[in-house]
């Protein structure tokens, strides 16, 4: 009996680690969203690729927000391991960062 039980338990870990990395990969952009932002190197990136990094950069913060909801939900799944802690303080900095930059921070872009 207790067999299923810890497969179920570990498909529903595997899917939140996929977030959690999908989170991180979100990150990343969201990051380069902001150097590009902040410099000139849009004149040099092809434009998909541009495009590519907006779409992803800007869905961070609300996938983000989604993982942080589910931790608070599911704790046992960040005490038990499966996901890494690094992962965890990576996506929390940048959740930080985000709220920085949407809600306090007020100046204009580089133009």
């Amino acid at each position: 009996m207790e067999q299923p039980e810890q497969e179920q338990a570990i498909k529903k870990a595997s899917k939140l680690r996929i977030l959690f990395r999908m989170a991180f990969i979100c990150n990343i952009f969201f990051i380069i969203c902001m150097i590009m932002r902040y410099t000139t190197l849009p004149k040099y990136i092809p434009q998909p690729l541009i495009e590519f990094a907006i779409v992803l950069g800007w869905l961070a913060p609300v996938i983000n927000f989604i993982n942080f909801m589910l931790v608070l939900i599911l704790p046992s799944r960040v005490k038990n391991k499966f996901i890494p802690l690094w992962l965890l303080y990576v996506n929390i900095i940048c959740f930080l960062l985000q709220i920085y930059f949407f809600f306090i921070l007020k100046d204009a872009p580089h133009t």
